[in-house]
């Protein structure tokens, strides 16, 4: 137990960096704080040392933090769209959780892990499009707890405002929720349904400025859920 009562009049936030290099056991950011028994100085650590820890991040193990690395779970990884306007994601990867601050509201309905796959889309001037797949070990997870999972996150956000949420209709998504949001300078959107046992998330956020359009945001969504629906009407 640490003695040293320091943290009661820090004042300070709380940031927790967590996820596969936490492996190393070591402290690699905050580079300005250290110095006593609760938070040490930071270790250095290389590019190429951070990175090598995503290879011993292992997905088929028992869970015990969450995590994420390109091709932990190549077969949900397969299930994304390949393309969106004819473009490749930025990003690809996928991963899992079983933290109670990660689950969230998933605690209620007792889920003890998260398995998920995402591929973004960076299109620029603060415009981006995300395609995600979410799914349980065993069994199905049913949309309705992943919407409630998302507004739950944004109306906990303490930069999120103007939280509003509307069951609309896109054509091959069967039932959908829909939650629309401003956080910060960003419109953000994100759209959520069934597809068999597993859990379809479209997200997009655009930026809040001069001559920004709401119809343009929503032909975005709009068009990054018709690509997730081709990838499902294609059988993957």
């Amino acid at each position: 137990m640490v003695e040293d009562r320091w943290f009661d009049t820090a004042r300070f936030g709380m940031f927790v960096h967590w996820g596969h290099s936490s492996q190393r056991g070591i402290e690699l950011s905050w580079p300005m704080v250290g110095g006593n028994p609760a938070l040490p100085v930071p270790e250095p650590i290389t590019i190429d040392d951070y990175h090598a820890t995503a290879a011993t991040f292992d997905p088929s193990g028992p869970c015990v933090t969450d995590g994420q690395t390109p091709g932990a779970y190549p077969d949900l990884e397969g299930r994304l769209p390949a393309a969106f306007d004819g473009t490749a994601p930025t990003t690809v990867d996928s991963g899992r959780t079983c933290t109670a601050d990660g689950l969230g509201s998933l605690v209620d309905h007792d889920v003890e892990v998260l398995t998920y796959a995402g591929a973004t889309w960076d299109l620029g001037n603060r415009t981006g499009v995300t395609s995600v797949v979410f799914a349980v070990p065993e069994g199905s997870l049913p949309a309705a707890w992943m919407a409630e999972f998302y507004e739950a996150g944004a109306r906990a956000g303490k930069k999120t405002s103007n939280v509003e949420t509307s069951r609309p209709a896109f054509e091959g998504t069967g039932d959908a929720w829909r939650l629309d949001a401003l956080n910060d300078l960003s419109f953000q959107s994100v759209v959520t349904w069934q597809d068999g046992g597993i859990v379809r998330v479209v997200l997009v956020a655009t930026p809040v400025e001069p001559g920004a359009s709401v119809d343009a945001h929503d032909e975005l969504v709009a068009a990054a859920v018709r690509a997730t629906v081709e990838v499902m009407a294609a059988g993957r």
